[in-house]
Order: C-alpha cells, then sequence, then structure tokens
C-alpha cells in the first residue's frame, strides 16, 4: 500500500462540464472532454501525475471550447434572426 501523504492532489477531471457540454452545447467537443476526463482518474491511480494534470486540463479546455462555440452559434442565432424580425415589423406597414 502506497503512502498517500506523498501523493499530489487529484487533479479535477471536468466530468461535469464535459458532459453538460456535450448534452447541451457541442458533441464533438463534448465528447473529446469525456474522454480526456475519463483519463484523469487512470493516470492519477497509475501513478501519472503530470500525465492527470495534462488530461485535466485537455478535459477542461475541450469542455470550455464546446461551450463558447454554442454561445458563439446562439449569439449568431439570435443577431440574424433579430434583424429579421426587426426588418419584418419595420416593413410590415408599407403594403
Amino acid at each position: 500500500m502506497e503512502n498517500n501523504q506523498n501523493m499530489p492532489p487529484k487533479p479535477n477531471n471536468y466530468m461535469v462540464l464535459a458532459i453538460l457540454s456535450t448534452i447541451f452545447c457541442c458533441i464533438a467537443t463534448g465528447i473529446a472532454s469525456i474522454i480526456y476526463a475519463s483519463k484523469v482518474n487512470e493516470h492519477y491511480a497509475r501513478g501519472e501525475y503530470e500525465a492527470a494534470q495534462t488530461a485535466s486540463k485537455n478535459a477542461k479546455m475541450w469542455g470550455l471550447i464546446g461551450v463558447g462555440a454554442a454561445a458563439l452559434i446562439w449569439v449568431v442565432y439570435f443577431i440574424f434572426f433579430g434583424l429579421a424580425i426587426f426588418g419584418s415589423l419595420a416593413n410590415a406597414g408599407n403594403y
């Protein structure tokens, strides 16, 4: 049995962010985030602390990229359709 006092703390695996970004945002980046998030615990259990930190950073990065991409898509969507609605309302009395 290994001495737990010599082990650095386990990095966050960001699994919740990965799952939420997959469900609500972007499937491709969410799946990448889930894959990296699942590797954090594996690497940490094997004593590969640097690999666990790298996987943690990658999981966070891909999760945030998915959230950012979804936010960008929603902003563009609302701007495009908002302008279309306001344009049609402005021309509604010009028949």
